[in-house]
């Protein structure tokens, strides 16, 4: 039976094994079976994808960081934001469409109607105009 070998797709992984075969051949030396490759040609390409990797990794880090930090900081936002709607409610209680020059969309209870119920049996509001 023949045995398979599996190459990584993840580009993490990918990067890990060729460090491995690049170690394992410098290890072995004259001795490496891979001498007959073009390490020339390739050690450039596989010192820039590890870089490219390291690179990529430590932006989805500061990604991940900078998502967080918007978050916080629209919650804060989120907010003012329903403190300021509740205070132009109250002065505006008579006529709530005054909020729209304020930016705010606003709704009127009875334009919501129920439609057909969603494949998993709850059923949709949809806005009607």
């Amino acid at each position: 039976m023949k045995k398979r070998v599996k190459i990584p797709t993840n580009p993490a992984q990918l990067v890990t094994l060729a460090k491995r075969v690049r170690d394992k051949h410098t290890v072995d030396g004259a001795a490496s079976t891979l001498n007959v490759l073009n390490w020339q040609e390739a050690n450039p390409i596989i010192d820039e994808a590890i870089l490219l990797q390291e690179n990529t990794e430590r932006l989805k880090r500061e990604l991940m960081e900078s998502y967080q930090k918007r978050d916080h900081k629209l919650e804060s936002v989120a907010r003012f934001l329903r403190n300021s709607r509740d205070v132009l409610t109250g002065v505006n209680d008579k006529e709530m469409k005054t909020l729209g020059q304020w930016g705010y969309e606003v709704l009127d209870a009875h334009t919501f109607k129920t439609t057909q119920p969603a494949e998993n049996g709850a059923s949709q509001r949809q806005l009607t105009v």
